[in-house]
């Protein structure tokens, strides 16, 4: 009898030249989250399936998500030119670090913003982003990430309208748990103060939203805060 692998082969169709080709994925059954942080960046024993969220096609290097829209037909042109005629190395199919991860991801960045993809999309990507480097311990790197994610979660919050109310409530605390991260106390509780009198409030997000209100409380009475 064979042993069953970690990963499997999905299949996959790229969105920019249509040439079919497969990625590695973590089957569910191999998934241990052994930690969690306020952000709901995961910690995993064994593989870590953020890093394979990102597809990269082999013959022309488009990388993308399966959030992913269609490639606009005005955009195409822009992102041949900036993007396929310069990538060099294409083959992402097999397993993936921590620093492969990494590159995936800029580059999934890359191709949608190139793309002009929603900003909560491009938001997520730069989150799993910061997470990685904190993963890495790179602090400097990991806030850069952080603070991109928060304004471009700012921007959908503003301009796109959400799939379900719950989408919509996770995307304000997430800006209030980035400012707070990044240490903006004071606009932290701000984000937050949004969902404490929302009656109907996911019970997993009221715990978080209180727990870190009270956080960054103290933080603010610790004479943290920044000024205003």
């Amino acid at each position: 009898m064979s042993k069953i692998e970690p990963l499997y082969d999905k299949r996959y169709q790229c969105l920019f030249c249509q040439e079919k080709f497969t990625n590695k994925k973590v089957r569910l059954s191999f998934i241990r989250q052994v930690g969690r942080d306020t952000d709901f960046c995961g910690y995993f024993e064994g593989e870590n399936p953020y890093f394979y969220d990102v597809a990269v096609c082999p013959y022309c290097g488009y990388a993308f998500t399966a959030n992913f829209g269609p490639v606009k037909k005005e955009r195409r042109e822009i992102i041949a030119e900036q993007y396929i005629k310069k990538i060099r190395y294409k083959d992402y199919t097999g397993r993936r670090d921590l620093p492969t991860a990494i590159k995936v991801y800029k580059l999934a960045y890359l191709t949608g913003t190139l793309n002009q993809e929603k900003s909560s999309l491009l938001a997520g990507l730069c989150l799993r982003l910061g997470w990685f480097y904190r993963y890495n311990h790179e602090a400097e790197e990991e806030r850069r990430y952080l603070r991109r994610a928060s304004e471009l979660y700012q921007e959908a919050y503003a301009q796109e309208d959400t799939k379900t109310t719950e989408e919509a409530h996770l995307w304000i605390y997430l800006i209030g748990e980035l400012e707070g991260r990044l240490g903006n106390y004071v606009v932290a509780r701000q984000w937050l103060s949004r969902l404490l009198h929302i009656h109907n409030l996911e019970p997993y997000l009221r715990n978080l939203v209180m727990e870190r209100w009270d956080y960054y409380k103290e933080k603010i009475a610790e004479g943290d805060a920044e000024k205003q």
